[in-house]
């Protein structure tokens, strides 16, 4: 009797922490979506603002080297909290990662906005749960249900999103525990979207494909290039990094620089199409990748990697769609094979191995482009993944998994 009412306790917690973190996630995620849209909008109809992102960078500079010092580890800071519950998520965290953000895409730095939308959610539910004072295991709970939210209203994928919380922040082990509110929080976040009709990124129903050998073997060498694509990425990122640090010892001063080398790739590249969210390019891959230069994803990865590396903000879900996409286009056409089919597969792929969620990759992928590609899907994101290794984009997350020589006696 004791144990049922227990967890009849817990039941009622967890609903009551899933709609509560979902509503808020909900409402991040429309102001958000709401803002990036008209920042990009903004930016393409006034051309000439691109030549002010140098000044946006030094803005975000100095907002950070002023007031953001632990709000500068981002997503990361996130996950820490979720390991090792601390001093919690700051308050400003939410509105400088928002103002941030919009700044960045107002300007032209090549961000996302998953990884700033899971700042804000977690920001804004830890500092309304801290005058309750929750124990370390709740508010682990309440980060991972923000992080659930956060995701299923900014990209319409709530059971993605649930998987994705529950499996991001260890490599290796899904939190089970957390499965009740994250699951009711994804869905309450992107109800909420899908009520006030926004838009999320246009993708389209794949159709059923059956996996045979001859497609198998192209799927393997997909996975090659989506796993060496997000090693890229990794790895090109944390160098533009670290150069920075070390190079630009004034943190201010770091975007600004970004910023003036964005535009210098904006003149060697001779397009714009590099600037923002980019999502017309992962569009343009899906309807065949008819007039996209071959070489898009290399563009983009460094786009993304000079303005990340060098202190804009925003995320690098979008980023890492789109670099997919267009490598899994141009993967296909040179394959003979299915472009559609392997811009699909590979925009999740590479985001598998990039972050080290392959089973989220897969959700997200089915509730995308529907179940008509799952087995194909599933084969290309679990060998990226495998072949990436363990680095990923998000550096606070633990790794749970045993080498084969530790586990082997």
């Amino acid at each position: 009797m004791h144990s049922l009412y227990a967890r009849s306790k817990e039941l009622v917690f967890d609903l009551v922490l899933g709609v509560v973190v979902g509503v808020i996630g909900g409402g991040v995620a429309y102001a958000f979506l709401r803002t990036l849209s008209w920042a990009n909008t903004t930016r393409l109809d006034h051309g000439n603002l691109i030549y002010f992102l140098p000044l946006a960078g030094l803005v975000i500079g100095l907002m950070y080297h002023h007031f953001g010092e632990r709000v500068a580890n981002g997503s990361n800071l996130v996950l820490e909290e979720i390991h090792e519950p601390g001093a919690g998520v700051p308050k400003r965290m939410a509105p400088m990662v928002f103002a941030a953000t919009a700044i960045s895409h107002l300007f032209g730095a090549s961000t996302g906005r998953e990884g700033a939308g899971i700042q804000i959610t977690a920001s804004i539910a830890d500092g309304l749960a801290k005058p309750f004072s929750p124990s370390p295991e709740t508010r682990k709970l309440l980060l991972i249900t923000a992080i659930s939210a956060a995701f299923g209203g900014l990209f319409g994928v709530p059971i993605g999103g649930a998987v994705f919380a529950l499996e991001v922040q260890e490599n290796g082990r899904i939190r089970y525990e957390a499965m009740l509110p994250a699951l009711i929080a994804g869905v309450i976040g992107y109800q909420i979207i899908e009520s006030l009709n926004i838009e999320h990124l246009v993708t389209g129903t794949l159709v059923n494909v059956s996996l045979s050998w001859p497609l198998s073997w192209k799927l393997v060498l997909l996975s090659g290039v989506c796993s060496a694509l997000a090693v890229a990425f990794i790895q090109l990122t944390h160098v533009v990094h670290r150069a920075a640090h070390s190079l630009i010892k004034w943190q201010p001063l770091r975007p600004a620089v970004g910023g003036c080398i964005v535009l210098l790739l904006v003149l060697v590249s001779g397009t714009r199409d590099y600037l923002g969210v980019s999502t017309h390019l992962a569009e343009g891959a899906f309807a065949g990748a008819v007039g996209i230069a071959v070489g898009a994803f290399a563009w983009k990865l460094v786009f993304t990697s000079v303005s990340l590396g060098t202190g804009f903000i925003g995320g690098e879900m979008v980023p890492l769609f789109i670099i997919g996409a267009l490598a899994g286009a141009q993967t296909g056409r040179l394959l003979g094979a299915s472009i559609p089919l392997f811009a699909a597969i590979g925009m999740m792929a590479t985001f598998a191995a990039a972050s080290n969620t392959p089973i989220a990759s897969i959700v997200i992928g089915l509730e995308l482009f529907g179940a008509g590609a799952m087995l194909p899907l599933a084969l290309t994101c679990i060998v990226a993944y495998a072949m990436s290794g363990k680095r990923g984009i998000y550096h606070s997350q633990k790794h749970a998994l045993l080498t084969r020589s530790s586990s082997v006696k």
